[in-house]
């Protein structure tokens, strides 16, 4: 990989249980059950699929902005691949140059379409310049790999325009390495034009009554919000908002703290919400120090404050005896939070789960 890059980049790139229940779950040995979890990569790619879907839709719909050509940009579906590429590789420098780098090719040929156009494509006239252009903006080489992986209609982009959105950046004030941060995050943000970004940046600066500052330190801490499904974004403002009950000031600091939030299911958001707050009796300032409780697995909390309530230990307020921080409901593992947090053992918890 080393070598391709050189051959590219002339300068490197650089209620309480009674006592008796207790102790019976508590002195008796269980065994541990492991629920095997999706991972946080593939909920991430699936997240980045979705997101490109309704992007490519609202270019289609876009009368200002319309696509050449809206049948190739239909990428993501989960259809099987017509073919695969192990039968093009060893004929293909493209393909090999493309493994060098890291690109996973079993992934670009499960996108409709996507196999097709790479093959169609030559490494020295369709793709140096475009790498060499991530490589000046900043993306670290190690990562060209899974962001061409992700992106790889990048190379249906025109190098000018292009670098005419890195300049709208600039000219909005963001720093280099935010600029690195908004592309590596959201591979997709340079497929959108100065004019579409410049839109969703004042629909969060308008909406949120955000500072300049402000918007720039939303874009380059969560870059995928920015080109999220605005219907979605729209939907979990008024949750937040007026289900929820938070004030205007609060909403902005939900949003600058922790912007995930707006991109999570609405109905998983209302019932986490119901949960802690009326369930646990949390009220919103509690909820605003440790917003991560809002982006926590609803099992995990219901687990853990469940086991807390079981030793009766449950106490959240900072100024009494005996606290718990609300955090580690969230953090750590299960080992961690029963033994350091909880202050009992995992044989206990184990057997207190099997009882839920």
């Amino acid at each position: 990989m080393r070598s391709i890059l050189k051959g590219i980049i002339k300068i490197g790139i650089p209620a309480r249980a009674g006592p008796s229940l207790q102790r019976q779950l508590c002195t008796k040995v269980a065994a541990v059950t492991v629920n095997p979890q999706h991972s946080a990569l593939q909920r991430y790619e699936d997240d980045l699929q979705n997101e490109f879907q309704q992007i490519l839709r609202e270019e289609r719909q876009s009368v200002l902005e319309p696509v050449e050509d809206p049948t190739s940009l239909e990428v993501f579906p989960n259809t099987k691949p017509a073919f695969n590429f192990a039968a093009y590789v060893n004929k293909s420098p493209t393909l090999q140059q493309l493994v060098s780098l890291g690109v996973e090719l079993h992934k670009l040929e499960k996108r409709k379409g996507i196999a097709q156009f790479v093959l169609g494509l030559d490494f020295d006239r369709d793709m140096k310049n475009h790498i060499r252009f991530l490589a000046d903006i900043g993306v670290p080489a190690e990562s060209f790999g899974e962001f061409l992986t992700k992106n790889p209609l990048i190379f249906k982009e025109d190098i000018g325009d292009l670098e005419t959105r890195v300049n709208y950046l600039q000219s909005k004030r963001f720093l280099s390495e935010e600029i690195t941060r908004i592309v590596s995050k959201n591979p997709f943000w340079l497929m959108l034009s100065t004019k579409r970004i410049d839109r969703r940046l004042g629909y969060f600066q308008k909406t949120f009554v955000l500072e300049g500052a402000e918007v720039r330190a939303l874009a380059t801490k969560q870059p995928r919000l920015i080109t999220y499904n605005l219907e979605h974004v729209r939907k979990n403002t008024f949750t937040v908002q007026e289900e929820m009950g938070f004030e205007k000031e609060e909403v902005k600091q939900l949003l600058l703290s922790k912007p995930r939030i707006w991109m999570i299911k609405t109905e998983a958001l209302q019932y986490r919400f119901e949960y802690l707050h009326r369930r646990m009796k949390l009220t919103h300032a509690q909820l605003l120090q440790t917003p991560d409780l809002l982006l926590t697995r609803d099992v995990r909390i219901k687990q853990r404050h469940g086991f807390l309530k079981f030793l009766g230990k449950v106490q959240y307020d900072p100024k009494k005896e005996l606290y718990i921080p609300l955090k580690s409901l969230a953090e750590g593992t299960d080992e961690e939070f029963v033994t350091e947090v909880a202050k009992s053992n995992m044989e206990c918890y184990n057997r207190f789960l099997k009882t839920l």
